[in-house]
């Protein structure tokens, strides 16, 4: 009997293993990847169909895309009116190269004619099917048909049938008919039966005392009516350690012989402020060369003064580099300027010491490059070299950070793209999130081709560096984001309004799984800094209204306590 419990318990953690790359996501982020998508066929090449959508658009490999050929004119008969075109069917592409704003495709069968200019929408009219290997998710996968009504859903699962959508316990799998996977959800996990609901909560961190930070997974049934596993760290209020009387860019914290300090960047100025219990007194400013400066970060590769790396946007020579200063006696020295790339440093081992700075090089296409470096110091010179880890191709230094999950573990990397937070260890994504996280308000419009007769801009979003840190002191690290809630961006007046913001919590549970909660309230304000130090979360809160109108910006520190 034991030889089979340890056999069952052995197939639990290599079922947990293996599925590691899911997505975790509800049926709404299901819904959001499958949903129709209309672009047009750019060229025909040898075989390969250019679409006019790519990565910016949301089109991941193996889509699927119905060909629409248009037929003859509806006319309304009383009117003359002209109501559109008879549209019928014509095959199915399968996504084969994504790229940033278009995409490679080819037939999904024999006899597909395809010409330039034809109509294609992905997921609509798709054969269909649902596998539910438990036979317990009816009720899912009947809302998800609902939601999902340009899909030609099928009864059963047949040889023909276009796309598969398979089910087996909190686990989904989208497939097409070869079983190439489309898409891997790690659904919200739900409490089974087998669960003991008498206890509400299980604890994962000490009992502070009055105004702590207390952690804790909800369990469905008695103490969460959503039947989400969560991990929630509770503050009571917050104080306020003062203002600036202006929108800052971004902003990071680094505490200094016991005393917390802020770097900030505004426009084309750097500041340093000091934490002091009368507000944010400025100990030293520097103007720098660039017309845009974009993201600010600390780092402390030794024993001795810190530095201050700055990453802007030249708008004249369209072009991006960075600067490093170094923060000595109350004042900021240049050490190097115009280094070739995007910067950003991290705390790897969890000391509160930044000790690694990444260089990440510009594409001028997509912005973000595939090359990333480290820098060095040479006495007083910079170097780079080649960075001893690994990083996912999709890593960007602004919005990321490596990290140690514990003491002697490998280095893993929290990363922001698309407004979603994604985590590698071991060169596996293990995590990924739903479309909430970021919102900085660091934006840069560049020239993708300088030199053109009529050049292309695109948007970059620079994001701020999510956190790791043991808040729960556990020994395990969690991964603190700043997030907001992006559905309800809009533009009123020429100035930027956001209905909230908040700190969203990632704790790795011992099945290797990521529980998703929040520490703090919600927030007006866009988080453009965070940091940790004596029991105490630091925010830097910036006014969106701010951003475009200046005499009214305003930017705030708030200290949480989160311990006695």
């Amino acid at each position: 009997m034991k030889i089979f419990s340890r056999l069952f318990f052995l197939l639990v953690i290599l079922t947990c293993f293996l599925s590691q790359d899911a997505i975790s996501a509800t049926i709404k982020d299901i819904v959001s990847d499958l949903k129709p998508l209309e672009g047009y066929v750019v060229d025909v090449v040898g075989g390969q169909v250019i679409l006019d959508l790519g990565s910016d658009a949301g089109v991941h490999k193996y889509d699927l895309f119905t060909i629409f050929h248009q037929g003859r004119k509806l006319t309304d008969p009383a009117t003359g009116k002209v109501l559109g075109r008879i549209e019928s069917r014509a095959g199915v592409l399968s996504v084969t190269r994504v790229e940033k704003i278009f995409s490679y495709a080819k037939a999904a069968g024999s006899g597909v004619k395809v010409k330039r200019g034809d109509k294609i929408v992905r997921f609509k009219e798709i054969t269909a099917a649902v596998v539910d290997k438990t036979g317990k998710n009816e009720h899912f996968f009947s809302a998800l048909q609902q939601d999902l009504p340009a899909l030609n859903w099928q009864e059963r699962k047949t040889p023909d049938t276009e796309l598969i959508v398979i089910r087996d316990g909190n686990f989904l799998k989208v497939t097409d008919n070869h079983g190439r996977v489309i898409k891997e959800y790690q659904l919200d996990q739900q409490v089974q039966p087998v669960v003991q609901t008498q206890t509400t909560t299980q604890s994962f961190a000490p009992v502070y005392g009055a105004g702590a930070a207390m952690g804790a997974a909800a369990v469905a049934g008695t103490g969460n009516t959503n039947g989400k596993i969560r991990y929630d760290l509770q503050t009571y209020g917050y104080n306020q350690g003062g203002s600036l009387p202006y929108s800052a860019i971004m902003g990071d914290f680094l505490m200094l012989k016991g005393t917390m300090h802020l770097a900030v960047i505004r426009d084309h100025e750097a500041m340093v402020y000091r934490v002091e219990d009368k507000g944010l007194q400025q100990v030293a400013r520097m103007k720098t060369p660039w017309t845009k400066l974009l993201s600010v970060c600390w780092w402390q590769p030794g024993s001795g003064a810190p530095y201050v790396g700055m990453t802007g946007y030249d708008t004249d020579g369209q072009q991006v580099s960075s600067i490093l200063l170094q923060f000595r006696n109350g004042s900021l020295a240049v050490v190097q300027k115009d280094i070739p790339y995007i910067i950003n440093s991290s705390d790897v081992n969890g000391d509160g010491r930044p000790e690694i700075m990444l260089a990440q090089n510009f594409d001028q296409d997509v912005f973000f490059g595939r090359k990333t470096r480290q820098l060095v110091l040479a006495g007083t010179t910079v170097k780079t070299r080649k960075y001893s880890g690994s990083l996912p191709s999709s890593y960007r230094v602004t919005g990321g950070t490596v990290f140690q999950q514990a003491t002697g573990t490998n280095r893993s990397a929290a990363y922001i793209v698309g407004n979603k937070l994604h985590i590698e260890e071991g060169g596996r994504q293990v995590y990924s999130s739903a479309k909430e996280m970021g919102g900085s308000l660091s934006t840069v419009r560049y020239v993708q081709d300088p030199g053109s007769i009529n050049p292309l801009f695109s948007n970059a979003n620079i994001e701020v560096r999510p956190l790791a840190v043991d808040v729960d002191n556990d020994g395990m690290r969690e991964v603190l984001v700043p997030s907001a809630d992006l559905s309800v961006f809009s533009t009123v007046g020429g100035a930027n309004s956001i209905k909230k913001t908040w700190v969203s919590v990632l704790k790795k549970t011992s099945a290797g799984t990521y529980m998703k909660g929040k520490i703090g309230g919600d927030y007006d304000q866009y988080i453009q800094a965070i940091g940790t130090a004596n029991g105490s979360l630091y925010l830097l809160t910036v006014n969106p209204s701010g951003i475009f109108t200046e005499a009214r910006g305003q930017s705030r520190l708030l200290v949480l306590p989160m311990a006695e």
